[in-house]
């Protein structure tokens, strides 16, 4: 079965259980006689937040939502992901010069969402990321406000203790004050809401992120289009080249493996950003099983390439590649962030090892899934189970139900 039957299967699956989702949601997607409002408001409009906001899109849509998005202007909004086929689903979308930075400009984005949300009228505010949560969070008005942090930037383990204080300080007063539901991707970020954070725990709610139908090339047509000789054992890596997803663990955990297997096991990289930057040595010093591939539109596609999958990231909130590694049935080697035992863990479709930058555990697993073809037969039949829980319907119903509740009783 592909990657994409698995997932549809599972959509379908869920459709059937909410026993008809336009008479199930036709209470939530009236309000006073109109359809409901909802303003999708992001700043890190990219990767797997874009993914989240573009499956809401869609959903919301289908739903008979009216659905209006504030999104970025600049780089910040990836329009290979929220395209013009999603932003006609929206009744209107909004570009706002946001930033990630703390700035002075702050405040100009601060009004034009102000203004843009006066003119929307929505009865649902639903901010992604921090900086797009603050910015409408502090925005007072009638609707009410949703946030999905997607990886709250405390749970980043290499703050320092007066970062931690202050942006640990601000989650804490908007979570409290100025939000009527905070929504988790993952039990472990909802466990740092309520006892890092302190935000109530009545007004956490875990959502886990989910992944629609999607089709996968060939495996040869994958490998072709990459680069990847046809019959090399080959690991995958999606992301962006960041500290964050440890780019320059990934390096140091090729050199070990190099050293053992030579091009029996390679590693390919898919991503964007300067990669040798956080690689942390030049292109000429890369190992040779380390195959930089660099930007892929739509890479999930491509994903039958690879024998399994790597993540050696520093934190997350729940990692959609997860889920686009299970639907094509890769085994993933993951360190220990928000949502690995969750998931990876739990399910048995991969390891997880220590969230350190010693490259020996990474290392170790990864050299463990390519000597043991049982346990990746094992794991790939795990994935295909597994991800019949996490499908972008379910994703989509359960946000739904969430604003019902905000709507009919929900208080601050």
């Amino acid at each position: 079965m592909s990657g994409r039957l698995h997932v549809e299967a599972a959509e379908r699956a869920d459709a059937a259980a909410q026993a008809a989702p336009a008479r199930r949601h036709a209470h939530i997607a009236q309000r006073a006689g109109r359809r409901l409002r909802v303003a999708l408001v992001v700043e890190a409009a990219g990767g797997g937040v874009a993914v989240h906001v573009a499956d809401l899109i869609d959903g919301l849509a289908a739903a008979g939502i009216e659905v209006h998005l504030i999104g970025p202007t600049g780089a910040r909004f990836d329009t290979s992901i929220l395209h013009d086929a999603i932003l006609r689903r929206c009744t209107s979308v909004v570009r706002v010069p946001m930033q990630r930075a703390v700035s002075w400009r702050d405040a100009r984005a601060y009004v034009d969402v102000f203004r843009a949300l006066a003119r929307i009228a929505p009865d649902i505010v639903h901010s992604h990321s921090s900086k797009a949560g603050v910015l409408a969070r502090a925005c007072i008005g009638a609707w009410r406000h949703v946030y999905t942090p997607h990886a709250f930037y405390t749970l980043n383990p290499y703050l320092s203790p007066g970062s931690r204080w202050l942006y640990g300080s601000i989650e804490t007063l908007f979570g409290k004050w100025r939000t009527d539901r905070v929504i988790a991707v993952s039990d472990d970020e909802a466990r740092h809401a309520t006892g890092s954070l302190r935000i109530p725990a009545r007004a956490v709610r875990t959502i886990h992120n989910g992944v629609p139908g999607f089709a996968l090339l060939s495996r040869d047509a994958a490998r072709a289009a990459l680069g990847i000789a046809g019959d090399a054992f080959t690991v995958g890596f999606v992301g962006r080249f960041s500290f964050q997803k440890g780019v320059d663990r990934l390096v140091a955990a090729a050199a070990r493996l190099n050293e053992r297997y030579g091009a029996r096991l390679q590693i390919a990289v898919i991503g964007i950003g300067d990669f040798a930057a956080q690689a942390g040595c030049g292109a000429a010093a890369l190992s040779a099983n380390l195959k930089l591939i660099g930007r892929v539109q739509d890479a999930r596609r491509y994903f039958s390439a690879f024998d399994a999958f790597v993540l050696p990231s520093r934190y997350e909130g729940f990692p959609y590649v997860y889920l686009e590694a299970m639907a094509a049935r890769l085994p993933v080697v993951t360190t220990r962030v928000a949502g690995a035992d969750e998931v990876v863990g739990r399910h048995d479709v991969g390891i997880v090892v220590d969230n350190v930058d010693d490259p020996a555990a990474l290392a170790g697993a990864l050299g463990t899934l390519f000597e043991d073809g049982a346990a990746r037969a094992r794991m790939a039949a795990n994935c295909t189970r597994a991800i019949a829980h996490f499908s972008a319907s379910g994703m989509v119903r359960r946000t739904l139900e969430l604003y019902h509740d905000v709507l009919n009783g929900g208080s601050r």
